[in-house]
């Protein structure tokens, strides 16, 4: 877990609040959030409701009953501080029947989500409000320092956790601006540590999440940042990090196999697999229970076709043999790179005195974005590569201030580097855009790592390309790796698997085999499926029951 220094709460009393504002104008802007106080905030907040969701503990690596951390388990703690939260989404829900969709078809943006909106800003607002009601006394009570309150402050977040009423859309920074209001509450002195962390993960989150895809299936809300059908979820990803942490009982393995479990834990049997998301009844079961499968449940309601087909890359996740632990571990990898670290999704995150923009600080190990927290079982979810700007960093912030030039290393291509860092014309660096597999010896080091990824080379050098190690090129280099069985022979460079974004394991193939291709016969069609990895999972998991058509 996060160290109690990370996420100690501040004296409102004390506290100097501010009204939060925009600070990410332009994509240069995100190197120095990723650095800043804020940052880490979020992602040791995050890590903290993570270790605490797990039925292993990191740290003592103890493996208590997984049936006391669902969704539906009595022995869930709720505080009246956690209640009082629930309770003020409830109220918040209770509005959309005073605002009904307007009638008419369209495909996104029912304007009446705006009266809507408008409901919710008149009941957040005003002496007496909602947040008056609900809020934690220790946060509303003092008053502060200066001009503006701790209500003030975490009004804003509240109000951007619904979507946006303007382009009629909801997506992953909405779902971190909810986030960032239960932490500001947090660091408020609102909640205790120890005791509201499990109920703030499931069941504060859970009622969060009832309400947001009941605005989306009312007003019809956009997808807001989505990657289409190349998206983990068109609108969320906190339940996939939470909803993986509640079913973890092993720590992260290259095979589910080789792990061992502990047989005198209770409930271990009814503990669903990653496959199991393309099972429609499994689903139905756990989707009350579980985050991640009520994630899961609102795809099927509201997309229709095969799954793998709408939904690929949860349909490859699904195949990760190193059991939740690895999913767990890879999802919260990816929400770094997905959502933390893309422009279009924390461009309206707003900063104010909790959410520091601050002034990142030269030493920082800004790798942390993918090392820092990709280790939550191993030493807690606190464990961090790098000094990294802390929330209690003493140096001063402003509006003006901002990062170096490129403090990350990023994936981008060598011509779309960074105007002050691109050599002039005539020097010895080359911008060669050459294969992993192509970089010389003597470049790689004795930890398989490399020493200047673009060395200076002669034109006569790169005349033609050069052939794959240990063969020669012909034309078996022009047929996919199934079709020749030379995929085993010769497995990718080091550096294509470090590269990859979530490293959740194995990725499935895009097409069938060459054997299901040639399968003739009723049995071949049922395994083929349609083109696609749908065939491929359909010969996996031996389910040969033809679907009924969905009615009409």
């Amino acid at each position: 877990m996060a160290s109690n220094t990370d996420l100690r709460p501040i004296d409102p009393a004390k506290h100097i609040f501010a009204i939060p504002a925009k600070r990410i104008h332009v994509q240069e802007d995100v190197p120095h959030f990723i650095t800043s106080p804020a940052y880490k905030l979020i992602t040791d907040f995050i890590l903290h409701l993570n270790a605490s969701a797990s039925p292993l503990n990191p740290v003592t690596g103890e493996l208590r009953n997984p049936q006391n951390y669902t969704l539906t388990s009595p022995t869930i703690d709720v505080s009246p501080e956690v209640d009082g939260i629930i309770q003020l989404i409830h109220k918040l829900e209770a509005l959309v029947a005073q605002a009904p969709p307007d009638p008419g078809p369209r495909r996104f943006g029912n304007t009446a989500y705006r009266h809507w909106y408008a409901l919710v800003e008149d009941a957040l607002g005003g002496p007496s409000s909602l947040l008056d009601q609900y809020l934690p006394a220790s946060v509303l009570t003092p008053k502060g320092e200066g001009e503006v309150t701790a209500k003030q402050e975490l009004l804003p977040y509240l109000l951007g956790s619904f979507g946006s009423s303007q382009r009629l859309d909801y997506g992953t920074g909405h779902e971190l601006s909810f986030l960032a209001f239960l932490c500001g509450i947090w660091m408020l002195g609102g909640f205790q540590a120890g005791r509201d962390e499990l109920g703030l993960a499931l069941k504060c989150l859970d009622a969060y999440l009832h309400l947001v895809r009941r605005l989306v299936t009312t007003y019809t809300l956009e997808p807001a940042g989505s990657h289409g059908v190349w998206g983990l979820d068109d609108h969320s990803f906190l339940p996939y990090i939470f909803g993986s942490a509640e079913l973890t009982t092993h720590p992260p393995t290259d095979s589910s196999s080789s792990s061992t479990v502990p047989a005198n834990v209770e409930g271990l049997e009814d503990v669903p697999k990653p496959g199991d998301v393309v099972k429609s009844l499994v689903v139905e079961r756990e989707r009350l229970r579980n985050l991640y499968f009520g994630a899961i449940g609102f795809i099927y309601d509201v997309k229709k076709g095969p799954f793998w087909e709408h939904s690929p890359i949860l349909y490859d996740i699904s195949g990760v043999q190193g059991g939740w632990g690895k999913i767990n571990k890879g999802m919260i990898k990816m929400f770094n790179a997905e959502v933390l670290g893309k422009f279009p999704v924390v461009q309206h995150f707003r900063f104010g005195s909790i959410f520091n923009w601050g002034r990142p600080d030269s030493s920082a190990n800004t790798t942390a974005i993918t090392a820092g927290i990709q280790t939550p079982h191993a030493s807690g979810p606190g464990a961090r590569t790098g000094s990294g700007a802390g929330a209690g960093s003493s140096v001063s912030s402003g509006p003006g201030a901002r990062a170096p030039e490129n403090p990350i290393t990023s994936t981008a291509a060598p011509w779309a580097r960074n105007p002050t860092q691109s050599p002039t014309i005539g020097s010895n660096t080359d911008f060669t855009t050459r294969a992993p597999w192509d970089i010389p010896a003597s470049t790689v080091n004795q930890t398989g790592s490399t020493v200047g990824r673009f060395p200076a080379e002669s034109s006569a050098s790169r005349t033609a390309p050069r052939p794959l190690p240990g063969r020669e090129p012909s034309m078996e280099d022009a047929r996919a790796p199934w079709a020749t069985g030379e995929a085993d022979k010769h497995p990718p460079s080091p550096d294509i698997t470090q590269a990859t974004e979530a490293n959740l394991g194995p990725r499935r193939t895009s097409s069938p085999d060459s054997k299901l291709a040639t399968m003739e016969g009723e049995e071949g069609r049922l395994r083929r499926g349609s083109v696609g990895t749908g065939g491929v999972r359909v010969a996996e998991t031996g389910d040969l029951r033809k679907k009924a058509p969905p009615p009409h």
